[in-house]
């Protein structure tokens, strides 16, 4: 178990999860400091911040008096890595900054929550700890995404609740045991590690029946949507599972009623009681749902909870508003599969309007997931006027995977299928540049893509503050 006084070296410190454990650990009591070829990146400011050192190389020389490595789980692919290469021969444990994560939760006094999916984690994760925080249970909460009221992915708290957001990729989430958890929707993603839909679900039910149990919630609770066929699939497969499971959305045990969506709010009533928020989209109503039970169940006041939905602001890159001027609309989205993709054009249309012509701009993530995915890429981009697709990020591709498919077929395949004009423009420059140069007065765009499209959003926003129409 993480211990005061330990000290701790993160090799590639400025990820975002590496970067937030770090913080985290340094609260704990942890003497921590890092390394990263990266650095500085988004996420090592508040590390500036909290006086945690970190170098831009890797170097033996940084493991003098050290009790522990924490790593990426990416860096044990890497051949020939000076520090680890020392670690071993010096007799230094090596762990994932996800174990060391999953020690912090089951630290005693911890309520352990986690919210795991293969979609909404993120804004799922991010809002709970919004709601507990303005409930009054200070909660810790750890997001794979920046929050800009934190000024980090993490937010260090003194109450019982500890929050995660589990990933299921590379089976990390196994390293958690919470007691309550929030699974949003169960869907194949992730070709690069699971080998089918059936590798998937049986990970999932792996973390399941890992959690752990606290007396807070009763033993074990599982809000899961009642709406998403792998989710009802994994329900399926916890027969005689010792827990409460309990379905929310349309057909499950608890739902939202009277949904009202409109450009400015999305409202509904839930628990007989009326919610109003800023996110739109049907899956925001589920990923809210879903968070409020969870702060319901650990005792949060109703008239708190209503307040902290209303005041919530959203996540970093998930549907964030990067320009607004009187001429152009800009959103910055991290969607990078076909179901997030299809949700985030309906919640960017509810925003905008039925009658804005509205540019989808999309750097696919993965040659493997877009071939995979192919067709349900395809039929994702309906509510657009117009697509752009970037290059596609090949991020842990293999070569035989980058010739797989090309973000010119993607192109087609959306132009042909749903009859929405489509075209492959290009690097992230060369799509910035183009989609500057087309767009029209009135216009909006949501830009999605988990690699390097934020330099998209934020480069379309720069030549709007530079053009005197806007």
């Amino acid at each position: 178990m993480v211990e005061r006084g330990e000290r701790i070296h993160v090799i590639g410190i400025a990820g975002s999860g590496a970067a937030g454990t770090a913080l985290l650990l340094h609260h704990a009591g942890v003497i921590v400091d890092g390394c990263d070829i990266d650095a500085p990146s988004p996420y090592t400011a508040p590390l500036d911040v909290a006086g945690i050192a970190y170098a831009s190389d890797h170097d033996p020389e940084h493991l003098e008096g050290i009790d522990r490595i924490a790593i990426s789980p990416a860096l044990r692919t890497v051949p020939d890595h000076a520090e680890l290469a020392a670690a071993e021969v010096r007799g230094i444990p090596v762990v994932t900054w996800q174990a060391l994560l999953g020690e912090l939760q089951t630290a005693p006094g911890r309520i352990g929550l986690g919210v795991t999916g293969t979609h909404g984690k993120s804004t799922t994760t991010a809002l709970l700890g919004h709601l507990l925080i303005v409930a009054g249970l200070d909660p810790t909460v750890e997001v794979g995404a920046f929050i800009g009221e934190w000024g980090a992915s993490v937010r260090p708290g003194g109450g019982a609740p500890f929050l995660v957001e589990a990933d299921e990729f590379g089976d990390n989430y196994l390293n958690y045991r919470p007691a309550g958890v929030i699974v949003t929707n169960v869907e194949m993603d992730h070709p690069d590690y699971f080998a089918d839909a059936t590798a998937v679900m049986n990970s999932f039910e792996r973390f399941v029946h890992g959690m752990g149990t606290d007396p807070a919630l009763n033993g074990r609770l599982l809000v899961i949507a009642a709406t998403d066929a792998g989710a009802n699939e994994l329900v399926g497969r916890l027969r005689g599972w010792q827990g409460r499971i309990l379905p929310y959305g349309p057909g499950g045990e608890i739902m939202a009623t009277e949904v009202v969506p409109g450009r400015d709010a999305t409202t509904f009533t839930l628990f007989d009681h009326p919610f109003e928020m800023s996110l739109a989209g049907e899956h925001n109503v589920m990923n809210a749902t879903a968070a409020l039970i969870m702060a319901r169940t650990l005792g949060a006041d109703l008239e708190l909870l209503a307040e902290g939905l209303r005041t919530f602001p959203g996540a970093g890159r998930r549907m964030e508003l990067i320009a607004d001027t009187e001429t152009v609309t800009i959103y910055d989205d991290y969607g990078h599969h076909p179901t997030e993709v299809r949700a985030a054009l309906a919640a960017a249309r509810q925003k905008v309007g039925p009658d804005r012509r509205l540019w989808a701009v999309f750097e696919p993530h993965m040659y493997s997931r877009t071939a995979l995915l192919m067709d349900g890429f395809a039929t994702a981009f309906t509510d657009a006027s117009e697509v752009v697709i970037a290059d596609i990020f090949p991020s842990r591709d293999t070569p035989e995977a980058m010739a797989s498919t090309s973000a010119e077929a993607l192109a087609d395949a959306i132009e042909r299928n749903s009859a929405v004009p489509a075209i492959a423009t290009g690097d992230v420059d060369a799509t910035t540049e183009y989609v500057a140069d087309h767009l029209g007065s009135g216009d909006a765009v949501l830009v999605m893509g988990a690699g390097k499209s934020y330099r998209i959003a934020r480069g379309l926003a720069e030549r709007l503050s530079q053009d005197p129409r806007s």
